[in-house]
Parts: C-alpha cells; structure tokens; sequence
C-alpha cells in the first residue's frame, strides 16, 4: 500500500471521535481509565472546534481511517502548533501517511486564516517526543526529514517557516506556579483537565498507583479544573500532581528519579 488511495478530511463535529479513539489500542477499549481519557479527549476536541472551527486532519484509507494530524493556533506568534501526528497500526507505518497529513495542513496553513487577522501562518511548530515502538518512524526523524527547523536555544522544539525567510523565536511566558495550600498537606492532589492527548490522565492515574505500591494510605484527590476552576485558580495551576503540599516534577516513567522526589516531598 501506498499513500495514494488515502484521503485527507478535516475533523468536525461529525467525525471528531475518530481522533479520540484512534490512539486508544482495540484491546484497552474497555479499560475505564483509558475511556476517561477519551472522555476528556472529546471535551478539548469539542472545545477547540468551538473556539476555532478545526483542530485536526484524519487520513482514511477508503472508509476506514488510518492516521490523524492534530493542531492549534497560537493567534499572538501567527503559528500553529502541531500537538500529535500518529498512524497507529504497523501495517500502515512507512507508507507515506504521515507525510500526506503533513502536507495536506502546511498547503491549508499557507492560506489566509482568521485566527491571524486574515493573514496566513507564519510557521508550523512541535515539539515531538520519543518513545516509539520498534520499526515506528521516530518523530523527530520525521520531523527534521520534512523540513523542520531545531528553535535555537531549545533542542527539543522544531519549526517548520511557511514565510521566506522566517525564523522562529517563541514568545517568553510566565510559567504557571504551584501556590501551596494548606488543604494540600498529607495527600495526593491530581489536577487534571481536557487535553489533547488521552493519555495525560493514563499517565496521572498511573503516577497515583506508583506513589500507592510505594507509601501506604495517603488520601487522593482529584480535581478536574474545568468543573471546579476556583480550586485551580487558588493553586496557580490546572494540570500537575501534588504530594503534601509540593509539585511533581519528574515523570512518573522515570520510576526512580519520580519515587525519589515523592519520597522527597513527603519528607
């Protein structure tokens, strides 16, 4: 198979759960941590086509679909940012599908935008991550094959210039910081939201059974911002996991140096 027989649809509301189950493997759809995420993929997708009337690309292969790329603009850069490219199944891996879904958003991005005043977008930006599976075309490699661009100072971020002559330089942000509450102490705090990716609340509810396996019988809240934004607000942050009274900031994949800083935060 080759990419040639694929077909390229922008994602609305009629197809928007196709990119909240294409990640999802067929064998975990009954896990309800998993079809969480999926519950809060749907809420960020029905979001973003709210606020700015498209959000992805899916890639079909006759009816069936086979790839998706997922994207937001960021009005005050004039960029778009790419937040997932992924063609799930092995069978269609090396057979020029992610390439399409490329290509088929920088010749739409080329093109005046409301979301830039009219103007077109000035670059394509992301910031892939490793971890593919054996055989899988690593997406920095892809990334840096397609034309993309290393942002100096920043290794892991990549830039693809859809302006003669553009280089990109993001804009300085203060980041969110943890307020630490009282209320905090002596327990697991998981704030968590919609996101683009269902597997933000796998790795949270993953990082919440390490901490069990390791210190027994801490409380465990959960706090989705969206329902409950004051507690967000009072702590500075939306997304994280706290532990008595302090932020995470390892990766729960990173089992020892994330058990270490746990450890660390409980005294």
């Amino acid at each position: 198979m080759t990419s040639e027989g694929v077909r390229i649809i922008e994602v609305s509301e009629d197809n928007k759960d196709v990119i909240c189950y294409l990640c999802i493997p067929s064998e975990r759809l009954d896990d309800p941590s998993f079809m969480k995420g999926v519950e809060l993929k749907r809420t960020w997708v029905k979001n973003m086509l709210r606020r700015w009337g498209s959000v992805a690309k899916v890639a079909y292969l006759e009816e069936t679909p086979v790839g998706f790329i997922q994207y937001v603009p960021i009005p005050d850069e004039k960029v778009v940012r790419i937040t997932c490219i992924f063609v799930p199944s092995r069978e269609h891996w090396r057979k020029g599908i992610g390439r399409r879904l490329l290509n088929s958003l920088i010749e739409d991005m080329r093109r005046p935008k409301e979301w830039f005043g009219g103007e077109s977008s000035s670059a394509l930006i992301a910031r892939p991550f490793s971890g593919e599976k054996p055989g899988q075309y690593p997406a920095r490699s892809f990334f840096k094959d397609m034309g993309f661009k290393q942002v100096e100072d920043d290794p892991d971020l990549l830039y693809y210039p859809l302006k003669q002559g553009f280089s990109y330089q993001p804009v300085k942000k203060r980041e969110s910081t943890y307020l630490p509450q009282d209320d905090d102490r002596g327990k697991v705090v998981v704030m968590y939201a919609p996101s683009f990716c269902p597997f933000s609340y796998l790795f949270l509810k993953k990082a919440v059974q390490e901490i069990e396996k390791t210190v027994q019988g801490l409380h465990v809240r959960w706090i989705n911002s969206w329902e409950e934004p004051a507690e967000a607000e009072k702590r500075g942050i939306s997304e994280g996991l706290i532990v008595n009274s302090r932020l995470i900031r390892s990766f729960v994949l990173d089992k020892e140096a994330f058990i270490k800083e746990v450890l660390a935060a409980l005294g």
